[in-house]
C-alpha cells in the first residue's frame, strides 16, 4: 500500500538558516519545578514553514524516543524542504513527505510508539470524565490518556503524529498533523510532538486528497514516474513546505526560543476553571455542565524575546 493512504479516513517565505549536524546543539533551559512557564528544549523545538505561514512544533522526545529522533535526523537531511502536505483532509488530518514508496527507501521503519507504562510523576488529571479514557491529564504540556497501567498522547487539533501501512511498525517518513479532534486514532498511531503556535497557517492548506492516478503512480519504477511527480508538484503547488529546521541547529543570533505553560502550576488551574465556567448567559436556556474537553483547551505557549 503506498505511504500516501496510510491514514484512512474512517466516518510559506524564505529558507531557515541551519548548521551543520555535526554542530553543538544549546544545552537544555534551566527551569525550576515551581516556574509558571518551561522552556522547550532547542533540541525538540521546529520551525516548519509553508506558503501559508509558520508553524511551531514541540517534539515529545520521552513519549516516543525513536521517532522524534528519526524526524529530527530526516529535517536535518533536508527530507521536507520542497516536498508538500499532499493529503489534507477537512476534519481530519494534514500528511505531508515523500508520498510514493519508491521514493521512502532507506529510512528505517520505527516500532510503534503509540504508548508507554504510566510514570507516577508528572500527570496533572484534567478532572472530567472522558469518552476514549479511563482519565486524561497532562504531561509537560502534552495531553494524555491513561489507562490499565499505560498512558499515551491524545489526538487533538496540533497532534504530530507518524503515518503508516497496515503494519503498525512500518512508520518512518511520513507525518500527519491533526486538523480535527480524531481521538479514535489514540494509541493506534505514534504521535511524537505538537504545534504549538501557528496552528492557523495548518488549517489554511489547500484541501487535497491523492488521487487513483497519483495512487497508481507509487507503484511505478522511479525511471517512469517522473511525470507522475510533476503532475503532483504542480496540483500540490499551494502546500509546499518550504523549509523546517531544528531549533538547536540554528545560529545562536537567530535561533528562536519558545516557552509553554507549566501544567503542574497554579497558573494552569486557574486557566482551567476559568474555561469550565460558563458564566450566566441571559440566551441560556440551560446552564451548561461546567465540564471541559481536554482538546478544547490547548496548553498555551509564547515566544520567548530577549
Amino acid at each position: 500500500m503506498a505511504a500516501a493512504a496510510a491514514l484512512m479516513v474512517t466516518t510559506a517565505c524564505e529558507s531557515i538558516p541551519v548548521s551543520s549536524p555535526q554542530g553543538t546543539a544549546s544545552p537544555a533551559p534551566q527551569t525550576s519545578h515551581d516556574a509558571p512557564w518551561r522552556e522547550v528544549e532547542a533540541e525538540n523545538l521546529v520551525i516548519l514553514k509553508t506558503l501559508t505561514g509558520e508553524a511551531v512544533i514541540e517534539l515529545a522526545a520521552n513519549a516516543a524516543p525513536a521517532h522524534a529522533a528519526q524526524f529530527r535526523e530526516a529535517v536535518r537531511a533536508n527530507l521536507y524542504n520542497d516536498e508538500f502536505f499532499y493529503r489534507v483532509i477537512d476534519g481530519h488530518v494534514a500528511q505531508a513527505g515523500l508520498e510514493f514508496e519508491h521514493r521512502l527507501g532507506g529510512w528505517a521503519e520505527l516500532s510503534l510508539e503509540a504508548e508507554r507504562p504510566i510514570e507516577i510523576d508528572g500527570f496533572v488529571p484534567l478532572g472530567n470524565p472522558d469518552l476514549f479514557a479511563e482519565a486524561t491529564g497532562h504531561r509537560d504540556g502534552f495531553a494524555v490518556g491513561r489507562e490499565g497501567g499505560q498512558e499515551w498522547l491524545l489526538h487533538c487539533p496540533g497532534a504530530l503524529g507518524m503515518a503508516r501501512d497496515t503494519a503498525p511498525d512500518s512508520g518512518a517518513t511520513e507525518l500527519y498533523i491533526a486538523i480535527g479532534q480524531r481521538r479514535y486514532l489514540d494509541r493506534n498511531y505514534t504521535l511524537f510532538g505538537r504545534v504549538i503556535a501557528g496552528m492557523d497557517h495548518i488549517n489554511r492548506l489547500d484541501r487535497v486528497d491523492p488521487t487513483p492516478e497519483d495512487a497508481l503512480a507509487a507503484f511505478l519504477d522511479p525511471e517512469t514516474s517522473e511525470e507522475a511527480l510533476a503532475r503532483r508538484a504542480e496540483r500540490l503547488a499551494a502546500n509546499r513546505i518550504l523549509s523546517v529546521g531544528v531549533a538547536a541547529d540554528m545560529p545562536a543570533d537567530i535561533r528562536p526560543r519558545w516557552e509553554v505553560m507549566a501544567t503542574h502550576s497554579a497558573e494552569w488551574e486557574i486557566l482551567k476553571d476559568s474555561k469550565r465556567d460558563y458564566g450566566a448567559v441571559d440566551a441560556f436556556v440551560v446552564t451548561p455542565p461546567k465540564r471541559l474537553d481536554i482538546c478544547t483547551l490547548p496548553v498555551p505557549a509564547r515566544q520567548i524575546s530577549d
